[in-house]
């Protein structure tokens, strides 16, 4: 801990250093640098930080509850996901790299296809809504509806919308997956992404701790990790929706995953690995 008053910048980088290579292995260096930005208010420059505006109290603070095993981003209510630092707090799944794959992936779909005017999108299961305004926030010509079953999570949802300025391209809903969604809105999406909970429970109750910060809603996908996409897949077939559909999947559930689609005729137009090569993301088209 900081245990002096005026350390300089580096001296408490190394201090932090120290506590966090224990906890965060490799993750140690970007996470001071974090802590550092956050405690001075300048979160895009850590070098233009002087030494005289990191506060030290709120540095303490911060690794006090960081050394007992609550994530950075649960603590700070900031977690950086592909161009932004997302709003998440304790009723949200932080953002995490492995989603971005859906965003990079849905950008190079949509911007091949010139003859595209306008997009209309659903972020299914948002949470932060990471996935939904990442999209859109590139696309000038993108709306987004946004569906969670948390109260909770959509007014962190809601909070990214207003500080991202996307008000005018969003539309919020709290549903139980498409309970309380409009059916006559469904006719117009073109595009779901929906990144559900698709860990088994008895994975789920042998996650570490940090893990474990995330809402179990958001996480514990039944027996095998299905059920959500069961779900979501049955109903989507019984309305006849004949937009696209981009899953974010795991590999422990990829067998299951090609057994239901293949059950229920729906085909896959390709499935992608993230940055450890592992299963991550599929993309979807119902069948009629």
């Amino acid at each position: 801990m900081l245990s002096k008053n005026y350390l300089n910048k580096l001296d408490i980088k190394k201090i932090l250093l120290e506590n966090l290579n224990s906890i965060t292995g490799p993750q140690a260096e970007q996470e001071s640098q974090i802590m550092i930005s956050y405690s001075s208010s300048k979160s895009e420059n850590n070098l233009d930080i002087n030494n005289s505006e990191v506060d030290q109290k709120l540095i303490n603070k911060i690794l006090n509850e960081r050394v007992k095993g609550k994530p950075l981003a649960k603590i700070i209510n900031e977690k950086g996901f592909w161009k932004k630092i997302f709003y998440t707090d304790d009723y949200t799944l932080d953002p995490r790299a492995d989603s971005e794959i859906l965003v990079e992936q849905f950008l190079i779909d949509f911007k091949k296809n010139k003859n595209q005017k306008h997009l209309k999108l659903l972020d299914l299961c948002c949470g932060t809504g990471c996935l939904g305004i990442s999209i859109i926030d590139e696309l000038d010509n993108g709306f987004c509806d946004f569906i969670d079953v948390s109260k909770q999570a959509l007014i962190a949802c809601k909070k990214n919308i207003i500080k991202f300025k996307q008000q005018q391209k969003t539309t919020v809903f709290q549903s139980n997956l498409f309970e309380n969604y409009p059916i006559n809105r469904l006719k117009y999406i073109d595009f779901i992404v929906c990144n559900p909970p698709y860990i088994p429970t008895r994975n789920y109750l042998n996650l570490n701790q940090e893990t474990q910060h995330d809402p179990r809603i958001s996480l514990d996908g039944g027996k095998l990790g299905m059920d959500y996409y069961v779900k979501i897949i049955n109903f989507l077939i019984s309305v006849k929706f004949k937009g696209i559909v981009y899953f974010e999947i795991d590999p422990i559930i990829t067998k299951n995953m090609y057994k239901l689609l293949l059950e229920k005729s729906v085909k896959i137009v390709y499935k992608k690995t993230d940055y450890l090569n592992l299963d991550r993301l599929i993309k979807l088209k119902f069948p009629g």
